[in-house]
């Protein structure tokens, strides 16, 4: 059963936007989508990591099928630009 998210504690060096959000289940620690906040189906071979930053195969996909003018593509762009800028 999986426990709802929280966020794993940092030490003073670590910066804060890049931590990666961690959920506890059965005693194996998984990575929370950036995008949709949901913890992926087969854990971290579910997706991809940008820059630290885990995005589901789901948001993955929605992401490779968004056209360049759709409110979804746009959403990315912007979540994307956030993690290098």
């Amino acid at each position: 059963m999986i426990k709802t998210s929280q966020t794993r504690t940092q030490s003073p060096s670590e910066n804060p936007e890049k931590v990666e959000r961690l959920v506890p289940n059965e005693g194996k620690l998984l990575p929370v989508c950036y995008r949709c906040t949901q913890v992926p189906k087969r854990g971290l071979y579910d997706g991809f990591r940008v820059q630290g930053i885990f995005f589901c195969s789901d948001c993955q996909q929605e992401l490779f099928t968004a056209e360049p003018d759709s409110p979804e593509y746009q959403e990315f762009l912007f979540l994307i630009k956030g993690i290098f800028y």
